[in-house]
């Protein structure tokens, strides 16, 4: 496929996809803020990864956030002191891991937020259609395979 390559930013694929990112980043930040729970939209979001993912270990969600593991540290001891999540120490793949669970506070917090964020993501999908959707998944997905193997990295 050819591209020809832009010395415009602006006009770029990777500038379109990070300002997409950050702009839905800074929006779901002023909401949660706005909110007044005491729970920025990365803490939501470090509980709700925990929830769906059985065995989910610090370093996992290091992984899906993105995030080095010292970052990932001071949200999990937040979020433990919150009385949001319990940690078991354990290990995983013959490593020494730290198991992250949901409490029932955590799990309810999770739910009082589901309630109030659900129709804003639906307002926000219903623009446009479910194959749209599921075609910019795909296609985001590529885009992160074909930008890693070009680095030569696996995020």
């Amino acid at each position: 496929m050819d591209y020809k390559y832009s010395t415009k930013y602006e006009d770029s694929l990777f500038y379109q996809i990070h300002v997409s990112a950050k702009i839905f980043h800074m929006l779901f930040d002023q909401f949660f803020k706005e909110l007044k729970i005491g729970l920025s939209a990365n803490e939501h979001l470090a509980l709700k990864i925990i929830s769906e993912t059985n065995d989910c270990c610090q370093r996992d969600l290091a992984r899906i956030l993105l995030k080095d593991r010292s970052n990932t540290g001071k949200l999990v001891n937040f979020l433990k002191e919150k009385g949001y999540i319990e940690i078991k120490l354990t290990t995983k793949n013959n490593r020494p891991a730290k198991i992250l669970t949901i409490t029932q506070k955590g799990a309810e917090i999770i739910d009082e937020m589901s309630k109030i964020s659900e129709p804003i993501v639906k307002k926000i999908q219903s623009e446009f259609s479910q194959e749209t959707i599921e075609e910019t998944k795909k296609t985001l997905q590529n885009f992160i395979k074909v930008v890693e193997k070009a680095v030569k990295t696996n995020i």
